[in-house]
This record gives structure tokens, C-alpha cells and sequence, in this order.
């Protein structure tokens, strides 16, 4: 690897409906959930367009990992820049495993149902993927 893509970073920038909770220009290392599988994003990496699933999501400064926890999303790649636009995200730190275990009781509930609706239906998964996400990851911490 030459001096010049050793000193090479990648811009990230990670939003939400709510906010832009990330804008930094001089990250090392990208790692997203992806719906396929886990992805490393490493500068120089060639364009890419994919889904995201809900679950563990870091991104690396140096020595510092900085975790987070994201719901579905977007994240494209081009040009040693990685845009995530993720439906929910938060800090690891940030996350309470009591309120998703309430969360993911709750939907357990809904989709036990018989006869529940569509669109409850749909609701209820989402629930469910976000709060197994963030029960997971914080069991990683």
C-alpha cells in the first residue's frame, strides 16, 4: 500500500428521520449491517448501493471504535464516502435492555395473535427486529 492510500479516510455520515448523528470526515473503517451480511467498508472500496438490516453498526477512528445499534436502512458507498440513512439509531451506551425486552415482549405479544392485521403485523415485526437488535448488541459490549 503506497503513503498515499495509507493516509486515505473515509467521509461518514450517518442520518435519521430526526437528525444527522454522524458528519465526520476522517474515519478509518466502516462496518454495517447489511441485509445480506456484515460489511467493512475500508477506503478505496468500490461503489456499492445496499439494504440494512437492524443490528450492531461501529465505525473506527485510530484505536477508537465507536458502536451503535441502527433499525433498517440505506447505505451507499462512493468515493471514500459512506452515507447511512438508517430509520432509528443509537449509541451503544444509549441503549436500555429493560425497555427492549419490554419492546420485544410487546410484539411477541401481537404476533401471537391469530387474527392480526397486515399493517399490525408489519408494525409488530419491525418492533421486534429493532428490539432483538439492540438486546444483542449490548450483550456484545
Amino acid at each position: 500500500m503506497s503513503m498515499a492510500e495509507e493516509n486515505q479516510k473515509l467521509h461518514f455520515v450517518l442520518v435519521t428521520p430526526e437528525k444527522e448523528m454522524v458528519n465526520d470526515p476522517s474515519v478509518d473503517q466502516v462496518n454495517i449491517p447489511g441485509s445480506e451480511g456484515d460489511l467493512g467498508i475500508l477506503p478505496l472500496h468500490a461503489p456499492l448501493f445496499t439494504t440494512m438490516r437492524p443490528g450492531s453498526f461501529s465505525y473506527e477512528k485510530g484505536d477508537e471504535i465507536i458502536s451503535l445499534v441502527v433499525g433498517h436502512g440505506y447505505a451507499e458507498i462512493t468515493n471514500d464516502r459512506v452515507t447511512v440513512l438508517a430509520e432509528t439509531a443509537e449509541y451503544l451506551s444509549d441503549v436500555d435492555v429493560a425497555r427492549a425486552q419490554e419492546a420485544k415482549a410487546k410484539a411477541e405479544a401481537i404476533l401471537a395473535k391469530p387474527d392480526v392485521e397486515e399493517a399490525e403485523l408489519r408494525e409488530a415485526q419491525k418492533k421486534l427486529f429493532r428490539a432483538l437488535a439492540r438486546i444483542e448488541s449490548k450483550g456484545t459490549e
